[in-house]
C-alpha cells in the first residue's frame, strides 16, 4: 500500500503526477469525492469509528515528546522523514515515506520478503548523500510539502542549523514536527520512549491503531518464542561496533549497548552483555586492537545487517580480521562469533529480522542455522511468518 503523490525527476525537482497507490486495501486511488469518502471511512473504521459513520473526521490531538502535540483536522497521508526508526514505524503501518536520507542504509531488503507488500524507493525524494543528507533546505520542505515530518525537532534542528524561527516557519507553512529519537541518549538524557511507545504514537498519527495492536501481539508471541528458548544462566559478552568493523585500521566505535538505546534492542532481547561496561570501560571514540584482545569478548559485532549481504559481511569484515595479524587472536573470531544485526533504523518489521538474525548466529543449536542472509532461512526455520506480517501492514488485521 504506497501512497504515490508525485514522481521526482531530479534531486531538486518535484513534477507532479497524480494521485496512486492508496492507503486502504486497493492497488488505485480515484481522484473522484466517493473514493475520498470511502478511503476516509475505512481509516476512521480502523482507528476505532473516529468519523466512521459520516465518512468525516473528527480533529485528534497526538502528543510526542519533546515535540509536543498537535491536532490534526484530517488523517496524514505523506510524510518527510530524517534518519531514524520513524520511517520503518510507518511502513509497518503501510505508509511509504515521501522524502528521506541514506538509501544505502535502509532496510529494504527486509521489505522486499513480505509477500504483497508494495514499496518502491524510486519514488522517495532523496535529499542529499553522505553528509550533505544532513545539510536540510528548507526548499525542500516546501517542494516535497508532506502532511506531517516525521522527526524529533531537537535533531531536525541540530542537522539543518535552523534557528527557531526557521522551525516555525517549517510547522506554519509545510506540516507538524512531530518525532522523538530513540535510538541512543541525546545529550546525556535517555530516550523518551522505547520502540513501541513511540510506534504506538505514530500509529496514532496515521490512525491506524488496529495495525499497532496487530502488531503488539505478534511481538509479544516473537518475544516470547525466544525468551522461553535461551539458556539459562548469564548471556554471553559482545563488543558491538555502532560504525561498522574495520579489520584493516583496527578502528571500532563502541555502541554502550547496557544503556536504555533502541539500536541495541536485539542484543538485549537476546540477553547479551556489553563487553565493555562488564570491564568498567566507557570508551569515548575509537578502540583498537589492544583494547578488545584485553576484553576478549565472547562475540564481536556491528549493526550492518540491513546495509550489507552476506557475502559483503563475510568479505569485508570476517576475512579481514581473520586475516589481521591482531584480529586472527581475537576469541571470537577464532570461534566465528563475528555477528551483526540492525540497529539505527530499526522499528518494527527490522527489529523481527534483525533479533531472528542475532538469535541464529549466537544460538544455532535451539533457534537453527544462520545462513547468512535472511532470505536463505528456509520456511520451516523461520523465527516469524512473513505472511502474518505482510497482513498487518496491509489492514489484514
Amino acid at each position: 500500500m504506497v501512497h504515490r503523490r508525485r514522481v521526482l525527476t531530479s534531486s531538486a525537482t518535484l513534477v507532479a503526477a497524480g494521485v496512486a497507490g492508496c492507503l486502504g486495501d486497493d492497488d488505485s486511488r480515484g481522484e473522484d469525492d466517493s473514493s475520498e469518502t470511502s478511503e476516509t471511512a475505512e481509516t476512521s473504521s480502523e482507528s476505532g469509528g473516529n468519523g466512521a459513520e459520516s465518512g468525516e473526521i473528527e480533529p485528534y490531538e497526538v502528543c510526542i515528546e519533546p515535540a509536543g502535540c498537535h491536532t490534526f483536522e484530517e488523517v496524514p497521508e505523506t510524510f518527510f522523514t530524517i534518519p531514524g526508526a520513524a520511517e520503518d514505524m510507518a511502513m509497518s503501518l503501510g505508509i511509504q515515506a515521501d522524502a528521506h536520507a541514506y538509501p544505502e542504509r535502509k532496510p529494504y531488503k527486509f521489505y522486499d520478503q513480505l509477500p504483497g507488500v508494495e514499496h518502491d524507493p524510486d519514488e522517495i525524494f532523496q535529499y542529499g548523500e553522505g553528509e550533505s543528507a544532513r545539510n536540510y533546505d528548507k526548499e525542500i520542505f516546501y517542494e516535497v510539502d508532506p502532511d506531517v515530518v516525521l522527526a524529533d525537532p531537537r535533531m531536525l534542528q541540530f542537522y539543518s542549523n535552523w534557528t527557531a524561527e526557521d522551525m516555525a516557519e517549517i510547522e506554519q507553512a509545510v506540516a507538524p514536527i512531530l518525532g522523538s529519537y530513540i535510538r541512543n541518549d541525546y545529550e546525556g538524557e535517555d530516550p523518551y520512549y522505547t520502540l513501541y511507545e513511540l510506534f504506538e504514537r505514530i500509529a496514532e498519527i496515521f490512525q491506524r491503531q488496529a495495525r499497532y495492536e496487530a502488531w503488539v501481539d505478534l511481538h509479544d508471541e516473537f518475544m516470547g518464542e525466544i525468551e522461553s528458548n535461551l539458556p539459562d544462566g548469564e548471556g554471553p559478552t559482545v563488543a558491538v561496533s555502532w560504525r561498522g568493523i574495520h579489520a584493516e585500521s583496527g578502528d571500532f566505535f563502541p555502541a554502550p549497548i547496557h544503556r536504555k538505546r533502541n539500536d541495541a534492542r536485539s542484543f538485549h532481547d537476546l540477553g547479551m552483555r556489553d563487553a565493555f561496561a562488564e570491564s568498567g570501560l566507557e570508551p569515548e571514540g575509537t578502540v583498537g586492537y589492544e583494547t578488545l584482545l584485553d576484553l576478549d569478548p565472547d562475540y564481536i559485532a556491528a549493526f550492518t545487517l540491513s546495509s550489507m549481504t552476506g557475502e559483503e559481511w563475510q568479505s569485508q569484515v570476517v576475512e579481514p580480521l581473520e586475516d589481521n595479524p591482531s584480529g586472527s587472536h581475537l576469541s571470537a573470531v577464532q570461534n566465528g562469533n563475528v555477528v551483526r544485526s540492525s540497529g539505527q533504523f530499526m522499528g518494527p518489521i527490522t527489529h523481527l529480522f534483525s533479533t531472528e538474525a542475532l538469535a541464529k548466529q549466537v544460538y544455532p543449536d535451539r533457534f537453527g542455522e544462520w545462513p547468512g542472509d535472511s532470505v536463505d532461512i528456509p520456511a520451516d526455520e523461520r523465527l516469524f511468518d512473513r505472511q502474518r506480517v505482510a497482513d498487518i501492514v496491509n489492514g489484514n488485521v
